[in-house]
């Protein structure tokens, strides 16, 4: 059990020298939240990038689904009447002695 302590004494000292402690000093905190704000800052700018470009593309669709697409839609008249008007524009062929005559076979 020695043998092991000894080993973890030697792992913590080679430790403590590959990683030393930062010196305090009176400017180590406003450092530290100097560079948490940059990392914040650096992912803001990218988020607000990409925020812009989407809005940029979502206004140039819209404008021209608003210059060239809704005009077109308008324009092509989809009824030219009424409802009662196309239907009777629809069966204005159809005889009624046709349809009472429908079943007869000669």
């Amino acid at each position: 059990m020695d043998r092991m302590d000894d080993k973890l004494d030697a792992l913590w000292v080679e430790y403590r020298q590959a990683c030393p402690d930062p010196d305090p000093a009176p400017d180590f905190l406003p450092r530290l939240w100097q560079k948490i704000d940059q990392r914040r800052n650096a992912n803001a700018r990218v988020f607000r990038r990409l925020t812009e470009i989407c809005v940029l593309a979502t206004v140039a669709l819209t404008l021209l689904m608003g210059a060239v697409l809704i005009p077109r839609i308008q324009a092509e008249a989809f009824f030219a009447g009424t409802y009662a008007e196309e239907l009777a524009a629809a069966h204005s062929n159809a005889d009624y002695t046709d349809v009472l005559t429908a079943g007869d076979i000669r």
